[in-house]
């Protein structure tokens, strides 16, 4: 059971309705809505960078200044870029994106540990390239993506704080 202590009491960190799925695999709806907030932290980082770069043009133009166009192809490259690294840094250092910790998810290897930052960027890449392959997990007796069959990882209710590593 994981405890924080507070001064002189002990507060649970993990809901008594939660501790049986601690370390279970999670299914489609966790992992989608998981994705979904993702998506919604990508879109917030994309407009602050927009934010940085009009705010930089104005201050260059003054007078002069047009808010900067994005083409259709450019926003869909950045988009893709954000999410890579955005995933691939969360996924490598704690195994976690913003949308897993709401959901209490944690990307896991096959020896439950945090992936390497080469798995973690091979991983994004795949769920950018084939998103579908998350739907897998709902037919597969395992509860894996497509991309956790190619990378050998897992998607685990994980409620901790710091990663439990198997020995």
């Amino acid at each position: 059971m994981t405890v924080a202590r507070a001064g002189s009491s002990a507060i649970r960190v993990i809901p008594a309705e939660a501790r049986p799925f601690q370390g279970e695999r999670a299914g489609l709806a966790s992992r989608a809505l998981g994705v979904a907030l993702d998506c919604v932290v990508v879109v917030l980082i994309l407009a602050a960078l927009y934010a940085v770069w009009a705010g930089t043009s104005f201050l260059r133009h003054g007078r002069s200044f047009r808010f900067p166009t994005v083409s259709l192809a450019s926003a869909i490259t950045a988009a893709t870029v954000v999410f890579l690294a955005y995933s691939a840094i969360g996924w490598a250092t704690t195994g976690r994106t913003y949308g897993n910790r709401v959901l209490g998810l944690r990307i896991v290897d096959t020896r439950g540990r945090r992936l390497q930052p080469t798995r973690a960027v091979l991983r994004a890449l795949l769920s950018v390239i084939f998103p579908v392959g998350l739907a897998w997990c709902a037919v597969s007796s395992q509860s894996r993506s497509v991309q956790d069959l190619i990378m050998g990882t897992s998607v685990i209710y994980d409620w901790d704080a710091k990663p439990q590593t198997v020995p």
